[in-house]
């Protein structure tokens, strides 16, 4: 066997071996392997079809997630999120036996994470998939409803993506949800499951043909496309790992993590994150309809998104400073802030986040893997993004 070769077998074992081991041996290995880079975790669907629940753009992918969290915690361990969009890392700790909490400052952000990481009894689920089928059946179309979707309008408006019956029935279920606003695990799961099927270009799409991650403009004949079979189908394929015993649950919240967070998020053994990388794509725009089935109107898309760090920090990265002092409140003093950062030629976002931690935190580690070869879901969407940097910080 040659030496090389050797070396990754023992990294390999290093990496299976218990949790008991510290993070900087296993730090080390997967700084010398990038472990989620190799299959099966190269797999494009590794993970399972939950982490599929509902497409996002710019999600972390469940590998990546996996793997920092082997590293940095162990079973029973409760892991945090504050930047958690689609829930990626908090639901991967729930799979792996940890306690996985989300928080994020949009609607979509929340009801995303909850759908993954609430524990959704299956009876709840059944008996609000029959309220929701109800609600559909009985539902009249407004003059109101048309003009406010037909007002959002990025790639095409809203009504141009469906047949008008299938028009209908998403307009009354997005106005289900958000009459029974933040109402359980249950709620989330059906609503994060029914913004999956808003668009794409496959036969569970309501829409016309469109792209899944983000809504290009529809191309194609317009068909009428039921929701209700389509949405219990979906949940059909997620039912394993939504009925399960094999997994544990956390939790989720709306707000602003450079604020005080909500009581419901508890003391973290790990923040483990991943904020908006600087010269990243829109988050709101590039997922801008299921924005708007998550709540928005067509104003908020020009008004709410200066609340966003995506956008606070192009005018100062000090906005770090009180998401530091949040975190560190939220911390136990042996957990680990680890911050998964873009690196581009616009912004080092390493360097300037290290020189930002202090006096809440100090650096333990900066890493940064290149990622130039990456490509997702078909688009090229790491915008300048040349390497993805690892900033480990320990409390003071």
């Amino acid at each position: 066997m040659y030496m090389a070769d050797r070396q990754l077998v023992l990294d390999r074992m290093i990496l299976d071996r218990s949790a008991a081991q510290s993070w900087p041996d296993k730090w080390d290995v997967f700084k010398r392997t990038f472990p989620h880079q190799d299959h099966p975790f190269s797999k494009r669907e590794w993970g399972g079809p939950s982490h599929s629940m509902c497409s996002y753009q710019g999600k972390m992918k469940p590998s990546l997630a996996h793997h920092l969290i082997e590293v940095f915690t162990k079973p029973g361990d409760v892991v945090v999120d504050p930047f958690s969009g689609s829930g990626t890392i908090p639901f991967e700790a729930c799979r792996m036996g940890r306690a996985g909490y989300g928080m994020d400052i949009s609607r979509l952000g929340h009801i995303l994470t909850l759908g993954k990481v609430g524990h959704a009894v299956p009876a709840k689920v059944d008996s609000l998939l029959k309220e929701l089928s109800s609600y559909i059946s009985s539902y009249v179309l407004t003059p109101k409803d048309i003009e406010g979707a037909a007002a959002v309008k990025f790639n095409s408006s809203i009504p141009e993506y469906y047949h008008p019956d299938t028009f209908v029935e998403v307009i009354a279920a997005r106005h289900f949800f958000l009459e029974r606003w933040d109402s359980g695990a249950e709620w989330a799961l059906l609503y994060s499951c029914t913004m999956h099927l808003l668009h794409g270009n496959r036969p569970y799409a309501l829409s016309r043909n469109s792209h899944p991650v983000t809504p290009y403009s529809p191309t194609g004949p317009s068909e009428y496309r039921a929701l209700m079979p389509r949405l219990v189908d979906k949940l059909a394929r997620l039912n394993s790992e939504v009925s399960t015993s094999t997994r544990t649950y956390g939790g989720s919240a709306q707000g602003d993590c450079t604020a005080t967070w909500p009581t419901t998020i508890p003391e973290a053994n790990a923040i483990i994150t991943s904020p908006p990388f600087f010269a990243s794509t829109r988050f709101y725009m590039t997922n801008w309809m299921r924005f708007w089935f998550s709540g928005w109107e067509r104003p908020d898309f020009d008004l709410k998104p200066v609340d966003y760090v995506e956008n606070r920090q192009k005018i100062d990265l000090d906005v770090y400073k009180p998401f530091y002092a949040a975190c560190r409140e939220r911390l136990s003093d042996k957990g680990l802030l680890v911050l998964h950062l873009g690196d581009s030629k616009k912004c080092d976002m390493g360097l300037e986040l290290s020189n930002r931690a202090s006096p809440w935190f100090k650096v333990a580690d900066c890493f940064t893997e290149s990622v130039e070869h990456c490509e997702s879901h078909g688009i090229r969407d790491k915008g300048s993004v040349t390497g993805h940097t690892y900033l480990v910080l320990s409390p003071i």
